[in-house]
């Protein structure tokens, strides 16, 4: 009875460990990338043997960065990721004889990382983990220089090859990713127009709710496709690129007639003629770095944070005499990565501890049954192509094939030093580093929250003043007039990740929501009025 009892009790969290998302339409953008990066693992593993071409995996991981850009932003992205890898790694090598010095090193890098991500990446890649993986790394094989230099040889060669074949499926279709942009905008908006004619009348909290929800969609999807045809330059000549201006600038219309009509503001929304001003699809460099580097920022928070759990973890692995402590350093860093919420980080280390420990299993299986080094790298291609799929889904399943992934292509090295100390090492900084990270994340979710939400509500007041006082003076369509009007959109879209990330850590929140609603309706109204 008390088998079945605690059986029946785990019964819901055995549930939600293998529960799959509705994930469809990341199938096809998973699968090419997890190709691009196995076609560049099989070519370094050609061209420099299959023992060193497998620690190519880290930088064929810049696929993951690419699928939504236009030709030329994957040019400048992919050149800007490889350089950034090929340092960090360059950087880990350096100070490795330094051990005194790995640890302060690692934790200035991850808080540059991670503050240039958030801040600056206004098109979401995997995260920033890729920036400081290979100066984590680089501190572990250091340990032997001659090693280490040719792996940070590989690691630029695997990315800037990489970076070519991103290239490469855009051959068909340069401008395919600008289309998609565009087609993703008008569906947004279809889909608020549609949300508004159907509520037919309701004033109740969830209709309005819905509402804004749809029109933070809408507003998003519009400026994320502006975004996209304004980093297409210096592809941004001809009348194909000024067509697709004109689409977007159309929708944008559309959307700021149903936004006016919808709030009862009278007024004829302006035409569209040859001189109507485009829209900026990104703030500037001063506004993206102040807003970065506030106190209470999302960036710096989330920065911070991930840099004092990895900084700990990698003292306690160290102090625990665990020879390879990256492995602390890394989960402690995965595990906060994000800013999700306490329940959410928990589930996501509780996860990533289980999935490390199944897949270990698997490296243990590999190791006994000691395929040769060709085999080992099609187990990687594998697992590597798989837990691209995997992770929309699951992503415990996902972490099963992550472990060997990354364990065999280390070990094929020959650094990885006895297969059973690499599995126990493996294990205990999973272990360390995830417990490091929840206790941070406990500690840091009952005051931060507020302070955050609160700082996000005065940025979003400030940017409507700023562009109703463009409205009120005629310069909404100068220069200064379209910057009010884009720092005004980012703070909006910004809002809502601040908001759902702060009522998760903190339910009790719900006043301060309650206070932006007419905030955030006062700001989408700011927008749509300057097209009248």
């Amino acid at each position: 009875m008390p088998l079945r009892t605690s059986l029946h009790r785990l019964r819901p969290f055995l549930e939600e460990l293998f529960a799959l998302r509705d994930a469809r339409a990341t199938i096809a953008p998973s699968l090419q990338a997890g190709i691009i990066s196995s076609v560049t693992v099989v070519v370094s593993c050609l061209l420099f043997g299959p023992e060193l071409g497998a620690i190519s995996l880290l930088g064929s991981m810049l696929a993951l960065w690419e699928s939504k850009r236009p030709l030329w932003a994957r040019v400048r992205n992919g050149l800007l990721i490889a350089a950034t890898m090929s340092l960090s790694m360059t950087l880990g090598v350096l100070v490795a004889p330094y051990r005194w010095a790995t640890i302060p090193v690692i934790v200035v890098l991850i808080l540059a990382a991670a503050v240039a991500y958030y801040g600056f990446l206004l098109t979401r890649g995997p995260g920033p983990l890729l920036l400081f993986y290979g100066a984590v790394l680089g501190t572990y094989f250091g340990a032997d220089p001659g090693l280490a230099w040719k792996i940070v040889g590989i690691t630029a060669f695997a990315a800037l090859f990489t970076c070519v074949l991103t290239l490469v499926v855009l051959v068909a279709d340069p401008h395919r990713p600008e289309q998609r942009a565009i087609a993703d905008a008008r569906r947004a908006v279809e889909d608020y127009r549609a949300g508004v004619a159907g509520e037919s009348g309701t004033d109740t909290f969830s209709g309005a709710e819905r509402s804004r929800r749809i029109l933070a969609s809408a507003y998003g999807a519009v400026n994320r496709a502006w975004l996209a045809l304004n980093s297409a330059h210096p592809g941004t000549k001809g009348r194909g690129h000024r067509d697709r201006q004109n689409q977007l600038l159309a929708i944008n219309r559309d959307l700021a007639d149903s936004v006016l009509k919808h709030s009862g503001i009278p007024g004829r929304i302006r035409q569209l003629t040859p001189d109507t001003p485009l829209l900026l699809g990104r703030p500037g460099f001063p506004f993206l770095l102040t807003h970065a580097l506030r106190r209470d920022s999302v960036a710096w928070f989330t920065a911070w944070r991930i840099a004092l759990a990895a900084g700990l973890a990698g003292l306690a692995s160290e102090l625990a005499g665990i020879g390879h402590s990256y492995w602390a350093i890394l989960t402690a860093a995965l595990v906060l990565h994000q800013w999700t919420g306490r329940v959410a980080t928990t589930r996501r280390a509780v996860h990533r501890a289980i999935g490390t420990f199944v897949g270990l299993f698997v490296v243990a299986l590999v190791i006994v049954l000691d395929p040769g080094p060709w085999w080992v790298v099609g187990i990687i291609i594998v697992c590597l192509i798989g837990q691209d799929v995997l992770v929309p889904f699951n992503y415990f399943l996902a972490l099963i094939l992550v472990t060997p992934m990354t364990l065999l292509a280390i070990e094929a090295t020959g650094q990885g030093g006895s297969p059973l100390v690499l599995l126990v090492d493996r294990l205990l900084g999973t272990l360390i580093g995830g417990v490091i990270a929840l206790a941070i994340t406990w500690a840091t979710s009952t005051r931060f929250p507020a302070r955050l939400l609160r700082a996000q509500y005065t940025r979003v007041e400030a940017a409507i003043a700023a562009v109703e006082r463009s409205i009120a003076d005629g310069t909404a369509n100068t220069a200064a007039g379209r910057n009010a009007r884009v720092e005004l959109s980012y703070e909006l879209t910004h809002h809502y990740g601040v908001a759902d990330r702060a009522s998760a850590e903190e339910p009790g929140l719900a006043f301060l929501e309650e206070h932006g609603e007419s905030v955030i309706d006062k700001g989408y109204v700011a927008l749509a009025k300057t097209w009248l």
